[in-house]
C-alpha cells in the first residue's frame, strides 16, 4: 500500500484553504470508482472454484485447523445455528435471553421462535452492554467494529472471523459468524466456534443433514479467508490510524474475534449529530450512520424493552462507520479519512482527543490569519478536557 510510515497528524493543516493545506486535499467526486468495501466481498465469489471432492467432514476439519484447532460446527444458516444453540443450552419456554437493544431482527426472531423472550439491554456511550440479569445474553458486535466485553454468547453473523483467532481463554463460549456463502439452496452457511465443549458436543448432536451447508462453498471460503483478512487487517489499521491521529476523534479498538469491515468514529458530544454526519457525506465519503444500519429494535422502546433506550439510542448516534475494504489503495484510505477531519476541523472538534495539540494548532491559524478568521476554532475545553475513547 506504501513504503514509508504516513504522519497523519501533520498531513493536512491550514484551515483547509487553497494556499493553507498541505499534503493535498484528494476530495473523491461523486461518481468516483473506487474499489469495494468489504461488506460488498464477505460472500464467496459465485464463480469461484470448489473442488467437488470436499466432503462435509473435510469442510469442518479445514475450518477448525484454519482456527486454531477451534472446537467448530457449521450450518446451513445462522438462524439455525441459534435455534440450536439455545436447544443445546436447555433455553426454556418463557425464559429471558438478553441481546442489545439495537439487536438485529434475526437474533430476536431466533429467540421469539423458541418460545424464549428477548430482554433489551441499553448500552453506553462505548457501546458496552449493561450487566445482565438473565441466564444467557447475546452481545451482538455490528461487522467486527468494537471489542465486547464479558460476552458469553457472541453473534458476528455479518462477518468472518479474524485472523489469527485469540486463545481459547480469551474466548466467549460461542461465538457466531455467517460463511457468507453462494449457495443456491438458501444455504449462506454459519460457524459456530466454541470454547465451551459441553456445549460444543450437544450442538453437533443436535444438528441434523439438512443443517449442514455446501461443502464445497464452505472449504472455499476457509482457503479465501487468510489473504482476505491480512488485507484488509492491513487497511484498517492504517485507516483507524489516520482517522485517530488526522482528526483527533475516539474510535473504537476492532474485535479481536470478527473481521471488522469498517473503522467506527465518535462524533464529540460538543458537536449536534446531524450536522456533523451531514457535513461528512458532503465530502463525498464513504460513511455511514451507525443507527442506519442497525437501528434500535422496535421492542426494545416499550415499557418491557430497554429501561433506558432513549440514552441508548443518543449514544449509537454518536457512532459513524467508515468502510474499509482489502483492496483499498493510500488515495481511497484518505478519502475516507479527510471526509473526519474536515467535518471535525469546520466544527470545531478536531483533535477532540487531544487538547493540547487543538491549543497548538489554534494557535497556529491564528498567527496565519490574524484575528477574526474563519479556519479552526476549537469549540471544547482545551484545559482538562475529557477523552472518550481511546
Amino acid at each position: 500500500m506504501m513504503n514509508l510510515p504516513v504522519d497523519w497528524g501533520t498531513l493536512w493543516l491550514g484551515g483547509f484553504c487553497p494556499v493553507g493545506a498541505l499534503g493535498g486535499l484528494p476530495v473523491r467526486g461523486a461518481d468516483y470508482d473506487a474499489h469495494p468495501p468489504l461488506d460488498d466481498l464477505l460472500t464467496l465469489p459465485s464463480d469461484t472454484s470448489a473442488r467437488a471432492d470436499v466432503s462435509f467432514a473435510i469442510a469442518e476439519q479445514a475450518w477448525s485447523e484454519r482456527l486454531d484447532g477451534a472446537m467448530v460446527v457449521l450450518m446451513r444458516d445462522a438462524y439455525r445455528a441459534r435455534r440450536a444453540l439455545h436447544q443445546a443450552a436447555d433455553v426454556q419456554p418463557g425464559e429471558w435471553v438478553g441481546m442489545p437493544a439495537n439487536a438485529s431482527h434475526d437474533l430476536a426472531e431466533s429467540v421469539k421462535h423458541h418460545k424464549a423472550l428477548p430482554r433489551f439491554l441499553d448500552f453506553d456511550a462505548q457501546l458496552r452492554l449493561a450487566a445482565p440479569s438473565t441466564r444467557f445474553t447475546w452481545t451482538q458486535v455490528l461487522r467486527g467494529l468494537w471489542q465486547p466485553q464479558n460476552a458469553p454468547w457472541l453473534d458476528c453473523a455479518d462477518t468472518l472471523p479474524a485472523m489469527p483467532l485469540p486463545g481459547a481463554a480469551e474466548r466467549p463460549a460461542v461465538t457466531l459468524f455467517g460463511l457468507h456463502l453462494p449457495d443456491a439452496d438458501d444455504r449462506p452457511g454459519a460457524l459456530l466456534v466454541f470454547s465451551d465443549e459441553a456445549l460444543y458436543a450437544e450442538v453437533k448432536a443436535l444438528r441434523q443433514p439438512t443443517d449442514c451447508p455446501n461443502a464445497a462453498q464452505a472449504f472455499a471460503q476457509c482457503e479465501r479467508l487468510p489473504e482476505l483478512a491480512e488485507r484488509q487487517s492491513a487497511n484498517l489499521a492504517e485507516a483507524r490510524r489516520g482517522l485517530h491521529e488526522a482528526a483527533g476523534l475516539a474510535t473504537l479498538e476492532p474485535n479481536s474475534l470478527a473481521l471488522a469491515t469498517a473503522v467506527a468514529v465518535q462524533i464529540p458530544l460538543e458537536c449536534d449529530v446531524a450536522t456533523f454526519y451531514a457535513y461528512v457525506e458532503q465530502e463525498n465519503t464513504p460513511v455511514h450512520w451507525l443507527p442506519q444500519i442497525q437501528p434500535l429494535h422496535y421492542a426494545a422502546l416499550r415499557a418491557d424493552g430497554a429501561p433506558d433506550h432513549r440514552g441508548t439510542a443518543a449514544n449509537l448516534a454518536r457512532w459513524l462507520y467508515v468502510p474499509v475494504g482489502p483492496d483499498y489503495t493510500f488515495e481511497e484510505i484518505k478519502h475516507g479519512v479527510l471526509g473526519v477531519v474536515k467535518a471535525a476541523e469546520y466544527l470545531g472538534v478536531r483533535w477532540r482527543s487531544n487538547p493540547a495539540h487543538a491549543a497548538e494548532y489554534a494557535a497556529l491559524m491564528d498567527r496565519t490569519y490574524g484575528a477574526g478568521h474563519d479556519a479552526y476554532r476549537p469549540l471544547f475545553a482545551l484545559e482538562g478536557a475529557f477523552a472518550a475513547g481511546d
